[in-house]
C-alpha cells in the first residue's frame, strides 16, 4: 500500500471525525449529548439519577417538553449506545435521516444544557 493511500483513508476518517458524519460519530455525539445533561444535572440536584433526571429537571423548570426531551435524549442515547442495529431498524439504514434526527436532538440537549448552567450560575 502506498503512503499516499494511508494518508487519504486518514484524511477521509478525520473528516467524518469532524463532520460527524459516520454513524460511529452520530451514536457518540448522541451519548456525549446526554451525558453532559446528566452530569450538569447531578450538580445541580445530587438526587438526580438515570431513573428521575427527566422528572426532575421537569420540576425545576416545566417548560413545555423539557421532560419529554431528556427522556427521549435518554432513549436515544441508550440504543445507540447498547443496540448495534439501531440504526437500521429506526432510519432504515438511512444515515442521512439519522443524522438530522441527531442534530435536531442535539440542539434540544444544548437548549437544556445551557439552561442548567444558567442555575448553576444562579446559585454561585
Amino acid at each position: 500500500m502506498r503512503a499516499a493511500d494511508s494518508r487519504f483513508r486518514l484524511a477521509r476518517g478525520l473528516r467524518e471525525l469532524a463532520d460527524h458524519s459516520s454513524e460511529v460519530e452520530l451514536r457518540n455525539s448522541l451519548s456525549r449529548s446526554y451525558y453532559s445533561i446528566y452530569h450538569a444535572a447531578k450538580v445541580l440536584l445530587d438526587k438526580i439519577d438515570h431513573h428521575n433526571i427527566a422528572e426532575e429537571l421537569s420540576k425545576l423548570n416545566p417548560q413545555a417538553g423539557m421532560e419529554i426531551e431528556v427522556e427521549t435524549l435518554q432513549i436515544l442515547r441508550a440504543r445507540a449506545d447498547y443496540d448495534p442495529t439501531f440504526v437500521e431498524r429506526e432510519f432504515g439504514g438511512n444515515l442521512e435521516a439519522f443524522r438530522i434526527e441527531v442534530q435536531k436532538r442535539l440542539e434540544q440537549s444544548r437548549e437544556i444544557f445551557r439552561w442548567i448552567s444558567a442555575e448553576l450560575e444562579r446559585e454561585h
